[in-house]
Parts: C-alpha cells; sequence; structure tokens
C-alpha cells in the first residue's frame, strides 16, 4: 500500500512557506540527451557550457578528490571526456540540487553538501559491493536529505534542531522536527522531489525513509517496492559509514535498525563492518 498523498492545501501552504524552487530547466535539457541514442560527448558539454555558475561548480568538483582524477582538468569538454556522461550527469545532479536550494550559506550549510556527496560515493560503492546498478541509489541519496537545506535556508534555528536529530534514533527525527518547525526534512524533500518532478515512488521513498515500518516481514504493510525499500538501505548504510567516520557521536540510530537493514541488503554483519572499514579508510585518505 501506499501513503497517502498530502492534500492540495497542505502542499500549497507548505510549498509557499518554503520557497522551494522549481527543477532547473538545464536539468531537463540534460535528462533529454541522455536518453537521445544520437547523444555525443560534446553535445552534453555544450548544455552545461551555457551557465557559467554550473561550469565552475562542475570543474571545482570535478578536480576534488572525490573523483580522483590524475590531472586538473581545466575545461568541461575535458570533464565529460575523462568522467563519462554518466558521471557527469550525476556531479551535475547533485551541484544544481545544491546551487538551486542554497541561495545563502547558512554556517551549516557546506558541511551539509559534502556530507551528502560523500555519502552519495559511499552508496555508488556499496551497490558495486552488491553488484548492483549505482545510478538510481547515488540520486537517491544525493536527494534524501535535501528537506534540510530547505529548512536551514527557511528557519534561522534550524541549525540547532539538526544537531539535535543528528544525536537521535531515526524514528524521533522528525517528531524533532515537528515539535520545533511543524514540518520535517522528510516532508519537505518528497516536496522538492515532486517540484523537481522525480518520480513517484522516488519521493514515497524520501518520505518514508525513517519509518520504523518500512522493512517489517508483514505482507500487507509493503509500504514501498523492492527497487525503492533498497534505495533507502543503501543510502541509510552510506549515512551510518560517514556519520561513523566523522562524528564523534558516532550513529545513535544505527543499532536499532541495523539487523533489519542488513538483512535486507543481503550482508551478515562481519562482511557489513569490512566494508565500513573500508570506506573508512578511503575517506580519511582521500
Amino acid at each position: 500500500m501506499k501513503v497517502p498523498l498530502f492534500d492540495a492545501d497542505t502542499t500549497s501552504e507548505l510549498v509557499r512557506n518554503l520557497v522551494i524552487p522549481p527543477r532547473p530547466a538545464i536539468m531537463d535539457q540534460l535528462m533529454a540527451l541522455r536518453s537521445n541514442p544520437d547523444m555525443s560527448l560534446l553535445d552534453v558539454a555544450d548544455v552545461i557550457s551555457t551557465d557559467i555558475g554550473l561550469s565552475s561548480a562542475v570543474l571545482k568538483a570535478a578536480n576534488s578528490p572525490f573523483f580522483g582524477v590524475a590531472r586538473t582538468l581545466t575545461s568541461i569538454h575535458q570533464a565529460v571526456s575523462l568522467l563519462g556522461v554518466r558521471n557527469l550527469l550525476f556531479l551535475v545532479q547533485g551541484l544544481l540540487l545544491r546551487l538551486t536550494l542554497t541561495s545563502q550559506k547558512p554556517p551549516a550549510i557546506e558541511q551539509f553538501w559534502e556530507r551528502t556527496m560523500h555519502e552519495a560515493a559511499t552508496a555508488a560503492a556499496l551497490c558495486q559491493r552488491l553488484g548492483r546498478p549505482s545510478e538510481e541509489c547515488q540520486s537517491f541519496a544525493l536527494f534524501r536529505s535535501c528537506g534540510i537545506a530547505v529548512m536551514l535556508m527557511r528557519y534561522p534555528n534550524y541549525e540547532r534542531t539538526l544537531r539535535l536529530i543528528t544525536q537521535a534514533q531515526d524514528k524521533q527525527i522528525s517528531k524533532i522536527e515537528q515539535e520545533f518547525h511543524g514540518t520535517s526534512h522528510d516532508v519537505v524533500g518528497y516536496l522538492v522531489g515532486r517540484a523537481w518532478l522525480m518520480p513517484d515512488d522516488f519521493n514515497q521513498a524520501i518520505l518514508l525513509q525513517h519509518s520504523p515500518e518500512l522493512f517489517s516481514s508483514d505482507s500487507d504493510n509493503q509500504l514501498l517496492d523492492h527497487e525503492h525499500k533498497m534505495m533507502v538501505a543503501v543510502a541509510r548504510a552510506a549515512q551510518h559509514v560517514w556519520r561513523t567516520s566523522t562524528d564523534h557521536h558516532g550513529d545513535p540510530g544505527w543499532k536499532e535498525r541495523e539487523a533489519a537493514l542488513l538483512a535486507y541488503l543481503g550482508m551478515s554483519e562481519v562482511e557489513f563492518e569490512d566494508w565500513v572499514d573500508e570506506m573508512h579508510d578511503r575517506i580519511h585518505h582521500a
């Protein structure tokens, strides 16, 4: 079953108060190119080059340790040639999300985007380990917490709330945000996904990612299909890697969900911990 969608009045009120920007037109152009069998690498580079701000952000990100490029890239054409269309489109999607949702810079916003990009890369690495396609999981890891960026922009005191939820169990996160702000980043992220024309099931996964019932074995309580539940599980595991590598609080919410998530991923606890150690080494040597 699906959770009911928000009614029109609730959606309208939230969107008006939070000022969620629409999906950028350049993303539509790039997605159209991606589905065109006659598309060339030059076509992709030419579209990106029309936006100076995006082009600068792409080159800066492409030259970071995140992508491990051996030489400095100085043009979008080089970035497309060396990174490939798939990697570049993923990078552009994340950067457009960042540039569009971050018109100002609260102190916590840079740390948030750094974490998000690392979690997306870790999600891709886990998909590779599991022998699964990584693109959808990477996109979900990018979008799943975008509501945090919007709330950092909208609520001056949300940084305090963010510190609280990073020390909370998953099932408490929405309750804490609702108490202080009348909504949660899962709800806001769901609305961003809808505004950016992401698939309905993808948006439902954002909305339900912290639901205690999501990985229940009850066959009558299937809130998402297998593929979208896998996105949630992979992204949550990637978050655990980042939190345990960089945050002295660790990951307070992991222990409660660990058994269900690892069972869904098809990994034993020992296998998972070995992989986490491997990811920690990558992060610290990046």
